[in-house]
């Protein structure tokens, strides 16, 4: 409650300020363009370089993507604003934004002000905006909710503005390693899956025939694992839509497998042939190193105990099964 209400303060007073002038105020981010890990965390500056000794109050409403981008803590960074706060809304017309409000009452300026220090952490794969105001689109009529604002005194001043972007993506070292796809997308080339990736082999395995298949000129599918020779350490980005459920055969022994785009425990995402499997091996690109699973270990015993996105599994099968699981 106390948010909100600090918001709608900030909210009241600047809808009053309807005077305009000309002056160089603009809105940025350092830096402009983030990205971190799904589960990894990176810190992002909101700044405003402007030229007035006098400013007062500021709102700033930036559109983002949360299935991709997760805002957990903010600050108001070096400046010490009289008053400031942060929150994420959702509007149901709209969608999410991130709203951060301050209120400086003796002014300030001029020069670079921090606005806000956010720390963003990635969820799912793909790339967010970060986008200062959300356009009016076609055929609306109203203006956009809590729209961004400078001000000075009771003057609302013009501002230019610089978006940005945070992108959730996977760095691949030198060396194997064993991945899923957690998208789905109309291009299934190897080329255009992993571009951007300086590979020079991709290999799946076929159960059946108990043989490595080389796809480097092929195709990569959802729900199928690759070990994939990275050449120079790369950045993997996806963009896709999430893959999000999925149905596979198992056969007796070993099976290389996907998974999700979302992460789960272990004996959950396992359950449906819970009793069919002796253990499960994941890849460790850093150490080349081979990490497991067994689901009749005590939990010390086991390297982890989830199935993340992105990453391909072995699945050493007691007999044939169905691996049915959503997120």
């Amino acid at each position: 409650m106390k948010i909100a209400f600090g918001v709608g303060i900030v909210l009241v007073v600047l809808t009053v300020f309807t005077a305009s002038a000309a002056a160089s105020n603009l809105l940025y981010f350092v830096p402009q363009n983030s990205s971190a890990e799904p589960g990894d965390e990176v810190t992002v500056k909101l700044m405003l370089n402007t030229t007035y000794n006098n400013i007062t109050g500021f709102q700033c409403h930036i559109d983002l993507d949360t299935s991709v981008v997760n805002v957990t803590s903010g600050s108001e960074g070096s400046f010490d604003w009289d008053y400031w706060n942060w929150i994420i809304k959702n509007d149901p017309e709209y969608g999410p934004y991130l709203f951060t409000a301050g209120m400086e009452f003796g002014g300030c300026g001029p020069g670079e002000l921090e606005l806000g220090v956010f720390t963003l952490k990635g969820v799912n794969p793909g790339v967010s905006p970060l986008d200062f105001i959300r356009r009016q689109q076609p055929g609306e009529t109203e203006p956009p909710h809590d729209p961004t604002k400078i001000s000075a005194g009771a003057t609302k001043l013009p501002f230019n503005w610089t978006n940005g972007t945070f992108a959730c993506n996977k760095s691949l070292p030198v060396g194997w390693n064993l991945v899923s796809r957690p998208d789905i997308t109309a291009g299934n080339s190897t080329a255009s899956v992993l571009t951007g990736v300086y590979y020079d082999a991709v290999y799946r395995y076929d159960a059946t025939s108990d043989t490595f298949v080389d796809v480097s000129d092929g195709t990569m599918e959802p729900g199928i694992g690759y070990f994939v020779h990275v050449a120079s350490p790369s950045t993997w980005t996806y963009t896709g839509t999430p893959y999000t459920q999925m149905n596979t055969s198992l056969e007796p022994g070993l099976n290389m497998i996907g998974w999700l785009d979302c992460t789960k425990d272990i004996t959950d995402a396992l359950s449906s042939i819970e009793g069919k499997y002796w253990y499960v091996a994941r890849w460790n690109a850093t150490t080349q190193e081979y990490e497991t699973y067994n689901p009749v270990a005590p939990p010390p015993f086991n390297d982890f105990d989830t199935l993340e996105p992105t990453t391909g599994y072995w699945i050493s099968m007691k007999e044939s099964g169905w691996l049915n699981v959503s997120c």
